[in-house]
């Protein structure tokens, strides 16, 4: 079942998440078969055609947007909740909520 993880930093959090970053990036590893997509939310005029994951440029990310495809809500809600940047503070907002895909259609919808 696909799930929708949305997340927005608390203000005040470039330092946390960049220190935090290499332990989140090991944490995520073992959901990469689970994540149909994601990425980071980004301070309004971020080039991220240049963005690099790393400690300087991660400071430029204000939050994140998963889409997993977990089997229960219960898996989506132990994913975020064991992140690194959860137990760090990180977040002020969190949604995690089922998530229907319409665009584009999955394969073999009309």
């Amino acid at each position: 079942m696909l799930f929708a993880i949305v997340r927005k930093d608390k203000p005040g959090m470039a330092d946390v998440r960049a220190r935090l970053l290499s332990v989140h990036a090991e944490y995520q590893k073992a959901f990469m078969p689970m994540i149909v997509f994601g990425g980071g939310l980004v301070v309004d005029g971020t080039d991220v055609g240049k963005f690099e994951y790393n400690e300087t440029g991660i400071r430029d990310v204000v939050g994140n947007v998963l889409i997993v495809d977990v089997p229960d809500r219960a898996t989506a809600e132990a994913m975020h909740r064991d992140d690194p940047y959860t137990k760090g503070g990180v977040f002020e907002t969190v949604i995690i909520e089922p998530f229907l895909q319409r665009v584009p259609l999955p394969d073999g919808q009309a």
